[in-house]
């Protein structure tokens, strides 16, 4: 019995431990955004149907932002390309190629589930993403 209990512990602590990582994986296509128009201002944008922002996150760290009948200059998340990524605290933290800081920058991650991925990368707006 003591076993069986232990057991049912231990599994309910790893069950209710979500890992952002795991979840994050995936390619996600950009629905909308609000583009920053000053430090606390921004406009409400939607990506149209016939153009796809996509971004991915891998299991070995690496980032690729890509377009699909669009360009970067028209509707964009970084615009940066590929690179690598890592989770930290509540936050991801991107290094691409176009990116002056070999630090990256660091994006807050304001929700993650299975479907859906809202990130905040300059402060003001949020860009919303769904799971591909």
């Amino acid at each position: 019995m003591k076993k069986l209990l232990l057991f049912l512990l231990l599994t309910g602590c790893f069950c209710c431990n979500k890992n952002p990582d795991n979840e994050l994986v995936g390619t996600w296509k950009l629905i909308s955004y609000c583009k920053p128009t000053g430090s606390t201002n921004c406009t409400p944008i939607t990506v149209p149907n016939d153009k796809g922002v996509f971004v991915t996150f891998s299991n070995d760290k690496q980032f690729n932002e890509y377009f699909q009948n669009t360009k970067p200059i028209e509707y964009a998340f970084l615009g940066c390309g590929g690179g690598s990524y890592e989770i930290e605290d509540k936050n991801v933290r991107i290094r691409a190629v176009c990116m002056s800081s070999s630090n990256g920058r660091l994006i807050e991650l304001v929700s993650l589930s299975s479907k859906r991925l809202v990130l905040n990368p300059y402060g003001t707006g949020e860009y919303i993403f769904e799971k591909q």
